[in-house]
């Protein structure tokens, strides 16, 4: 059976794969991409209305090239196609003074000479009256951080790369990956065919353990659920213009995460708090349980009266230490696996499906990606 080819195959369309098929297809590359389900869609990990962009990086200054290079590309895509994909609202990192969040923040911050706000908790209920933080409670406040708007973000990047010529495939599962030995490319095998290619780039999420299980990659999925809240008292304090972005650890390692009311009421989430699962077991459900610990939160540490709008479930794809996995597959210099993941990946993908276009094409990709190699577990 013949097998059509093209130059590269992106398998997984969410936030990284839509942003790599984009960034390709402007090369003139012949592209090719295929998904699971129908991008932007809610049995994976980028969907739910909203995702924190912020440059403080409390998980480690070396994001902070990364994220500060995606705030010029998407400040990029937003110019060529008129869309919007984030604000600005500010953001809080909040927590005890020798919390991993608002020491990492402020280490990332002096190192890369981010500019910020050092708040104690009364200034903190002074600026922003939207929170209730206790006595002992301090903030960073950085002044660029925002919301990404997900659904918009791929959308955009998959009609960018179809208007640039490259191919979608959808409803279309991966069933296996193989380099040919003694050719120049690598056979894909789907539900609905074969394919081949000179490149292969894996950014399949949740996914990507199951397509590669020889690597035996250490990823553990997560199931997430984050809620909308109204407030019953109508307190108006709680759009983008009063209420920024924030994360905030209220207790030694334990986090919750939240943004302003854009349209459904106030978004609020436990950062790794989730039960574990396979990634084909994700189910659109929570219980009466997470809903009330969710709002519990909210109506202790915000100025709320929290009313329950509705509820979204997602996945993280965690790796040991929650940083990437972004290296060319061990013994095959034609396949890159792709892993932003961890729960904070999102606002990266503008850089990362650049990242990823100029490996594709052999170009030097501009940063130092040993950090998230595939060997660092041996």
């Amino acid at each position: 059976m013949s097998k059509e080819t093209f130059d590269v195959i992106v398998i997984g369309l969410g936030a990284h794969g839509s942003s790599a098929l984009y960034h390709l297809a402007k090369t003139g590359q012949k592209v090719l991409g295929i998904d699971r389900y129908t991008p932007p869609h809610e049995q994976g990990s980028s969907h739910g209305q909203s995702r924190i962009i912020r440059q403080a990086y409390h998980e480690n200054p070396v994001y902070v090239p990364f994220v500060k290079a995606a705030y010029a590309l998407w400040e990029e895509i937003e110019r060529e196609t008129g869309e919007k994909l984030l604000i600005e609202t500010g953001g809080l990192l909040l927590g005890a003074e020798d919390s991993t969040v608002v020491t990492g923040a402020r280490l990332s911050a002096d190192k890369h000479a981010i500019e910020y706000d050092y708040l104690d908790a009364k200034e903190v209920r002074r600026r922003f009256p939207a929170f209730r933080p206790a006595g002992d409670t301090v903030a960073v406040w950085e002044k660029k951080a925002g919301i990404l708007f997900p659904e918009e973000c791929i959308r955009t990047h998959l009609k960018g790369a179809m208007a640039n010529g490259a191919s979608l495939h959808c409803d279309e599962t991966v069933l296996a990956i193989n380099p040919q030995a003694g050719r120049r490319v690598v056979e894909v095998t789907t539900s609905q065919g074969k394919y081949a290619a000179e490149k292969v780039i894996v950014s399949a999420g949740a996914w990507v353990g199951a397509l590669l299980p020889e690597l035996r990659l250490p990823l553990a999925i997560e199931r997430q659920v984050v809620c909308w809240f109204a407030d019953k008292a109508n307190g108006g304090q709680l759009s983008p213009s009063g209420m920024p972005i924030y994360i905030w650890e209220y207790e030694a390692g334990k986090m919750f995460y939240g943004f302003p009311d854009v349209g459904e009421g106030i978004k609020i989430g436990f950062h790794h708090a989730g039960r574990r699962i396979l990634a084909d077991e994700l189910k659109p459900d929570a219980s009466a349980g997470e809903i009330d610990a969710l709002k519990g939160i909210a109506g202790r540490y915000l100025a709320i009266d929290p009313e329950f709008r509705r509820f979204s479930v997602c996945m993280y794809t965690n790796t040991p230490d929650e940083d990437f996995i972004l290296d060319v597959y061990p013994g095959c210099e034609r396949i890159f696996v792709a892993s932003p993941c961890s729960g904070h990946g999102f606002k990266f993908s503008s850089v990362i499906g650049k990242i990823l276009s100029e490996w594709a094409c052999d170009r030097p990709v501009g940063f130092d990606l040993a950090p998230f190699s595939i060997a660092r577990w041996g």
